[in-house]
């Protein structure tokens, strides 16, 4: 596949929002932006594998991260002016979060008033690297608040991360897969609540699907869920819609999907 250029990157790509569901009560605490392809047609589709490519260099990274700051810019800022108590994530590789980049674009895109609300993803194994680490302090200073994205996934164990400054521990779904059946994969969900309510760290579980993976992560303390069971990535004007609605059920539950 050829990577596309950074004029095409920016007139054909967009970023969708996920919705991020507080466990407790149904309300949409947050949305991840993603990025998505804008075919000819103009109907929607996911990166996939292209997205690889593009990390690949700095240049089309670079327009990357930017459009999906100019789609935050148009989808976003007018739900943040009306709506106080939500935010917007989106993945920021330390290639670019921690080499003095990020700063600019958002001060010319006019973001600066929202930095508070927005909030950089950095991968476990990203965060963990030289690089990664400096990129974490950089974006803390600057405002913005930071959150470990695919934790579970690496080899890090949990207190590798102690020394991290960071504010969200998002879990990845390879566990959340796994805790309605196996009794280990359950007991880490709860040490790993255990050690971020510690640290005052918010939690976020990953690719959540049913209404029994909802109550379990609740019932142990998971703070906000993201998945399916909820919904998939929306376009700006249906994530103005869900936060407007939420996702609380007539039974007093706050699992019940669109």
């Amino acid at each position: 596949m050829v990577i596309p250029t950074a004029d095409k990157i920016a007139k054909h790509f967009t970023a969708y929002y996920q919705p991020i569901v507080d466990l407790n009560t149904g309300a949409v605490a947050g949305f991840e932006a993603l990025a998505r392809v804008v075919k000819k047609n103009g109907s929607i589709a996911t990166a996939g594998a292209v997205i690889e490519k593009i990390e690949r260099r700095s240049d089309t990274l670079k327009a990357l991260i930017r459009t999906i700051l100019v789609s935050i810019r148009r989808d976003m800022v007018p739900l943040l002016e009306r709506h106080p108590h939500f935010y917007v994530s989106v993945n920021i590789p330390p290639a670019i979060l921690g080499s003095g980049q990020i700063l600019p674009m958002v001060e010319a895109l006019e973001l600066t008033p929202y930095l508070d609300r927005i909030v950089c993803e950095v991968t476990e194994r990203q965060a963990l690297t030289h690089l990664g680490r400096s990129a974490l302090e950089g974006a803390r200073r600057s405002g913005m608040s930071v959150a470990i994205d695919d934790f579970g996934t690496g080899h890090s164990g949990l207190m590798q991360i102690v020394g991290l400054d960071f504010d969200i521990l998002k879990i990845d779904h390879s566990l959340i897969d796994t805790i309605l059946m196996n009794q280990t994969a359950a007991r880490m969900l709860r040490g790993i609540v255990a050690l971020a309510a510690a640290l005052r760290l918010h939690t976020v579980a990953e690719g959540v699907e049913s209404r029994e993976e909802a109550f379990l992560l609740r019932a142990a303390g998971v703070d906000c869920g993201q998945g399916w069971l909820w919904s998939k990535a929306v376009s700006g004007t249906q994530a103005a819609r869900l936060l407007d609605q939420g996702y609380r059920a007539d039974d007093g539950s706050s699992y019940k999907p669109k």
